[in-house]
């Protein structure tokens, strides 16, 4: 049993014999494991796992990201683009026609209308020239917009 004793006593440094190689090669791993344990205690491990469930630590320095709705008044024919990228981009777009000539806003609404239903979105009116053009992600709930609506016609 004293040797056994011994060997714990020499591996953790205790004993007063003098060190062979063997044995300060064991002080440096000691030290080492010594050094990990510290740092493991101290580092933030971003998933655990406890009773079965996964905690995940959320990090605080990610922005949330807030549905947008861009207000665009085209004045020409081009600017299509410009609202059917944001469409593109997952992003609502009210669109007021009050600067076009009736040609080209109906020639854009045309366009616009296309484009919402390739991505399955959907376009409504809500004033005499104005229209929201959304994304699949969006829900327009149009229960007293349509009675809005109705009554300017």
């Amino acid at each position: 049993m004293s040797d056994f004793k011994e060997k714990i006593s020499n591996f953790f440094l205790l004993g007063d014999e003098e060190y062979s190689e063997p044995e300060e090669r064991i002080e440096k791993e000691v030290g080492k494991m010594r050094e990990k344990l510290i740092k493991d205690k101290t580092e933030i491990h971003p998933l655990k796992q406890r009773g079965g469930e996964n905690i995940v630590a959320i990090n605080q320095n990610q922005q949330i990201k807030k549905p947008r709705i861009t207000i665009i008044e085209p004045r020409l024919y081009s600017e299509v683009q410009e609202v059917s990228d944001t469409l593109l981009a997952n992003q609502s777009v009210i669109v007021n026609f009050r600067r076009m000539d009736k040609e080209q806003a109906t020639k854009m609404l045309d366009f616009l209308m296309g484009v919402t239903y390739a991505i399955k979105g959907d376009i409504q009116r809500l004033g005499e020239e104005i229209f929201i053009c959304t994304p699949q992600s969006v829900e327009v709930d149009g229960s007293e917009l349509s009675e809005f609506t109705e009554s300017l016609l």
